[in-house]
């Protein structure tokens, strides 16, 4: 029913660890994407540690408090009463599970950790034209969301995305690659501002990275501080980029009203 749709998880620490291969693992088209605790990497080690071990690391990632309070509020005149996204830890019957299975070597224990990382409530729900560019601008280590997590105790490392691309029209790539090429030409010629209605691919880098794959790293390059902020197509933009661009803004709200992420502070 939905084969011009799919889903991919991309687990931030090897993706980053990764040369010029890493460089189709993000599509360049215009999607939603989910930023969530990664579980997975536990997934892939579990049956080489010791179960007290692993149950011990489990424990620490569900249970450590995320940021501030949600909310805060008094309760007559001496009771303050705040309400903090704390999860409650594991049982002792989550620990003898996990123990037979590792004993039992149930090559099958990675896709527990895989539906945590997949079905938790998420630190950051966004959308992009370009999958590609605003998630590798997430990504710099002096981006708002690096910032952001930071102030709840991760970093991108710690994290995995969710990524909902949209595949429809067959030539959606094409499309968004002409946009950005019309978006460039009119900053080129001082015809457009590179403000936050306008950029499509703020940090995007054309030059050859580290690895000497001809310019797709644009981890390293400037932003314009936009990140939070949208990114419209203006009228001149192509038709069927346009009904895109609707598709995945009104994604975007309605995740956001579904999931209540940690860090987004609007939802339109």
């Amino acid at each position: 029913m939905f084969t011009a749709f799919e889903t991919r998880l991309l687990n931030v620490r090897e993706y980053l660890a990764m040369g010029r291969e890493r460089s189709e693992l993000i599509p360049r088209v215009p999607g939603i994407y989910i930023w969530t605790l990664d579980f997975t990497d536990i997934g892939k080690t579990a049956l080489e540690r010791e179960p007290e071990d692993v149950f011990s690391v489990v424990q620490a990632r569900i249970s450590a408090r995320r940021g501030e309070p949600l909310e805060v509020g008094m309760v007559g005149r001496y009771r303050n009463v705040l309400i903090q996204d704390v999860p409650p830890a594991l049982t002792r019957a989550s620990a003898v599970r996990v123990e037979e299975m590792i004993k039992a070597r149930n090559l099958h224990l990675e896709w527990a950790f895989l539906c945590a990382t997949l079905f938790q409530r998420p630190l950051y729900v966004g959308k992009a034209v370009n999958l590609s560019v605003r998630l590798k601008t997430h990504m710099k280590t002096d981006s708002p969301l690096s910032g952001e997590l930071e102030r709840l105790g991760l970093t991108v490392n710690d994290c995995a995305v969710l990524m909902l691309p949209v595949k429809s029209p067959d030539n959606i790539a094409e499309l968004v690659a002409a946009e950005e090429e019309r978006a460039r030409a009119l900053r080129a010629v001082g015809a457009a501002e590179p403000t936050a209605r306008n950029i499509l691919s703020a940090g995007e880098y054309d030059g050859p990275d580290e690895e000497g794959d001809g310019g797709d790293n644009d981890m390293d390059a400037e932003d314009d501080d936009a990140l939070f902020s949208d990114s419209e197509l203006d009228a001149a933009a192509s038709p069927e980029l346009r009904q895109v661009d609707q598709l995945v803004r009104f994604a975007e709200s309605l995740t956001i009203r579904a999931a209540h992420p940690l860090l987004n502070m609007k939802m339109d």
